[in-house]
Formats: structure tokens, C-alpha cells, sequence
């Protein structure tokens, strides 16, 4: 079974279009410009089916990286 991590980078990185290989807990769109407004939205809505959760506006303004797409994810599953 694979850990939240390796999940969230290959989520993100069929969202984006760039390797696995490129891709980390720190990577945002700060770093990749394919991680634009509308891949930002594609992102969030896969998060949300994959793992049945619902986040708010303001996390979804908060996420900045693949990092904190895993801490609203363990948020949401600790308040469960």
C-alpha cells in the first residue's frame, strides 16, 4: 500500500504533466508554473474524491505545496 506522500506527488504530477521524478513535498506553484490556477482547482477536486474529504475556501487558498495538500488531508481525517 503506498504511503499519503507517494499518492499526493503522483496525483499531482497527472494533474501537472511532470515526472514523479521532479516532484517532492515542497513543490508548488512556486516551482513548477504548470501548477497554475485551473491545475490548481483539478488538484484540490481529485484530493477531495480520492480521500472523501471537503476542504474550505480558505484551505484551498492556503495550499501552496504538495505538503499542505497532506496536512488539510490529516486535518480533515483527525476531525473524522
Amino acid at each position: 500500500m503506498e504511503n499519503i506522500n507517494t499518492q499526493l506527488v503522483e496525483l499531482v504530477s497527472a494533474v501537472i504533466d511532470i515526472p514523479t521524478i521532479d516532484l517532492d513535498m515542497d513543490s508548488g506553484p512556486a516551482i513548477h508554473p504548470s501548477w497554475d490556477s485551473l491545475a490548481h482547482v483539478t488538484i484540490i477536486t481529485a484530493v477531495e474524491e480520492t480521500y472523501g474529504i471537503s476542504l474550505t475556501m480558505p484551505e484551498i487558498l492556503s495550499i501552496k505545496t504538495v505538503r499542505d495538500l497532506e496536512n488539510s488531508i490529516n486535518r480533515h481525517n483527525r476531525n473524522k
